[in-house]
């Protein structure tokens, strides 16, 4: 089933407030078929794939073969929480629908991230080692775990394992190295408009030993040249992944580099990726775009 209902605005404004996060199976589950979870971007809930999952429903190859998941979630709060909570909802399905691991299609699993859904897709498949705490914080890993009680909400968002079943990463319209549309004025107000509950802001402020320090929002971490965009840029991928860009272009982005109006081909591109697609349309739009739509049936299909 779908959402109940849009909540792009609150569930950014509001990330405490949004009632719809985790996975939804547009059908029951069906042994057998490729999971192909679609996660959407900032200041967007899952009903923004409404006519990507149209296009993928009418190809009876990928109905055959695939089931579409939807992953819906609160794009306010850093997007390392969101991919945390991402793997919890992965590894939980997993075991509550295939719990002896008998569906070899499980374990192709496919991930598809439109804007910063790709950059919460690309924690799926990484491992974290020490960089995301690094960027961070200054304080040893080491001895912040030790220095009181920490959330296991927040040692998951930067101590983590590849998910082991997710196989295919596609990303469109990713900002990998950020976008200078979030330093913009429209960008610097909706970060100052999140509103980050107050049991995050005091361990965000502990842990960095930085009293009184407002926890990063997803807008902050996609700022040009931040310490965890580059973290995340910089983590080393599970073995056996196949990942493909598509890359929107033909407009240019607030720092003047051409790419889909909000994110540059500069930050877009990705040298390991095994395919790399440029159509012309802007950020949105390329989720509505019919080239788009057939470069990803393509990578779903071969």
């Amino acid at each position: 089933m779908l959402p109940p209902q849009r909540q792009y605005w609150t569930a950014f404004r509001n990330p405490s407030q949004s009632n719809a996060t985790g996975l939804y199976l547009l059908q029951p589950y069906q042994p057998g078929r490729v999971p192909l979870v679609l996660i959407h971007g900032l200041a967007s809930d899952a009903l923004t794939w409404d006519e990507t999952v149209a296009a993928l429903n009418a190809n009876p190859e990928i109905t055959a073969r695939y089931q579409i998941w939807l992953y819906q979630y609160p794009t306010g709060l850093s997007y390392l929480r969101t991919a945390a909570e991402l793997r919890k909802e992965l590894l939980g399905i997993r075991s509550l629908l295939d719990p002896a691991n008998n569906d070899p299609a499980f374990e192709q699993t496919v991930l598809v991230g439109h804007s910063m859904g790709g950059v919460v897709a690309k924690l799926q498949v990484s491992y974290s080692d020490d960089h995301l705490w690094r960027a961070i914080s200054d304080v040893p890993l080491d001895e912040a775990l030790n220095s009181g009680p920490i959330s296991d909400d927040a040692v998951a968002s930067v101590l983590f394992q590849p998910v082991s079943f997710v196989k295919k990463v596609v990303y469109i319209a990713t900002p990998h190295q950020g976008s200078n549309w979030t330093q913009r004025p429209l960008g610097r107000i909706g970060s100052w408009l999140v509103n980050i509950p107050d049991t995050v802001e005091q361990e965000y402020a502990r842990l960095t030993r930085n009293p009184g320090a407002r926890p990063p929002t997803s807008l902050d971490l996609l700022i040009p040249g931040n310490n965890i965009i580059r973290a995340t840029n910089s983590l080393r991928y599970a073995d056996g992944v196949a990942t493909h860009s598509i890359i929107g272009t033909g407009y240019r982005s607030p720092d003047g580099f051409m790419g889909d109006g909000i994110v540059a081909i500069v930050s877009a591109h990705r040298s390991e990726v095994r395919t790399e697609y440029f159509v012309k349309a802007t950020h949105s739009g390329i989720l509505k775009n019919s080239a788009a739509a057939a470069e990803l049936t393509c990578i779903l299909t071969h």
